[in-house]
Parts: structure tokens; C-alpha cells; sequence
């Protein structure tokens, strides 16, 4: 599994606040960030998985397209974008829900 370090911050983390966990790896985060951004810190660019199985990147970063979709605590549907971090987060991207039914 390849190391995940925030080298795409458009500012520099100064001070991490926190960890949350993307994709089983603990990633530092400040208080006030969106998922969605410390997903882009981290140069992560396929972000969702709809229900049709098609991945795709953040489009808007404001809520309304929906295209960064992420499971958050085991919850599906997540908006990466509206979402605050908070510590001990678990972040999952490119899953599925339909996917994961269907496996069980």
C-alpha cells in the first residue's frame, strides 16, 4: 500500500490537529478541513464510486454534484466536500454500497 503524505497542500499543514483514517491509513488533518480536502492534499483523485460501478473525482467542492461520495464511519453517501474531520474519522473512497450488499 502506497504511504499517503499531504505534498499537494495548496498551504502548508502548520499544525496537525488531528488523525483521521483514509483507506485504512492514518493521515494528519486540521481542525476546519473537509474530507474532501485532505483527500486533495493527499493527490487523491478518484474520490467516488456511483451505484453504476463508474469512479470519478470531486467536480464542484460546494455539495451540489455529488460526485465525491464517500463512505465516513461506515456510512455510505457521505458528502467529502460538507464534511468537517473530526479525529479518529475512518474514510473510505471508491466504494461501492451496491457492491458491498452484494458480496455479503
Amino acid at each position: 500500500m502506497q504511504r499517503l503524505d499531504r505534498t499537494f497542500d495548496i498551504q502548508p499543514l502548520v499544525r496537525a490537529d488531528m488523525t483521521i483514517e483514509l483507506n485504512g491509513q492514518r493521515v494528519s488533518a486540521a481542525i476546519g478541513e473537509t474530507v474532501l480536502t485532505v483527500i486533495q492534499s493527499l493527490g487523491v483523485r478518484q474520490v467516488a464510486r456511483n451505484d453504476h460501478d463508474q469512479i470519478s473525482g470531486a467536480y464542484c467542492g460546494m455539495g451540489v454534484c455529488q460526485c465525491c461520495l464517500v463512505k465516513i464511519n461506515g456510512r455510505h453517501k457521505r458528502r467529502a466536500c460538507q464534511t468537517l474531520v473530526q479525529p479518529g474519522m475512518q474514510v473510505e473512497t471508491v466504494v461501492n454500497r451496491i457492491a458491498e450488499q452484494e458480496a455479503l
